[in-house]
């Protein structure tokens, strides 16, 4: 990658002014590449805000990133929440306004087993994890319930942060 392109796999080079990286389960090499602030596994340092506690300049968020005070893991649930934070903070700045922090809310943790059976381990608002689940049968049309409600997270984000932007100006 370089100022003005990103290199493929087979040599060619794609024109980008912005790059945003999206592939999940693992955590690109580009933070600890830049000599920027980088927890164990990678991930970039940055406030509540997702702004890199080392240029003011840098936002991150997913797999990418880390929040100084509280990583996520690598989730669906984290994403639909941290992609219009990021777009939110950026907007706010653009627009010469403060960003708030981005608030991080879980529900549980699921898991497919097949079309047939699924297993959803609930947790606290933090991601700490209770002793209420749903397994087998049932779980299986819970896990279904949450891959939708994923997609409508992630449509209703893009939404609010392209509304926003209409109120920060």
């Amino acid at each position: 990658m370089t100022r003005e392109a990103i290199r493929l796999d087979d040599g060619r080079q794609l024109p980008s002014a912005v790059t945003i990286w999206t592939a999940g389960f693992r955590v690109p090499d580009l933070a600890a590449r830049s000599g920027l602030r980088t927890d164990t596994e990678g991930r970039l340092i940055t406030d509540t805000t997702l702004t890199s506690v080392d240029d003011v300049r840098i936002v991150a968020a997913g797999d990418a990133a880390a929040m100084t005070d509280r990583p996520f893991r690598m989730s669906c649930q984290a994403a639909v929440q941290l992609g219009p934070g990021a777009a939110t903070t950026i907007l706010r700045r653009v627009a010469g306004k403060t960003p708030a922090p981005v608030r991080l809310l879980f529900a549980g943790q699921c898991l497919s087993l097949g079309r047939n059976e699924g297993i959803t381990q609930f947790s606290y608002l933090n991601d700490r994890v209770n002793a209420l689940h749903i397994s087998g049968r049932l779980g299986a049309p819970v896990k279904e319930i949450a891959c939708r409600f994923t997609l409508n997270q992630l449509v209703s984000g893009a939404r609010k942060a392209t509304s926003g932007a209409s109120h920060l100006t």
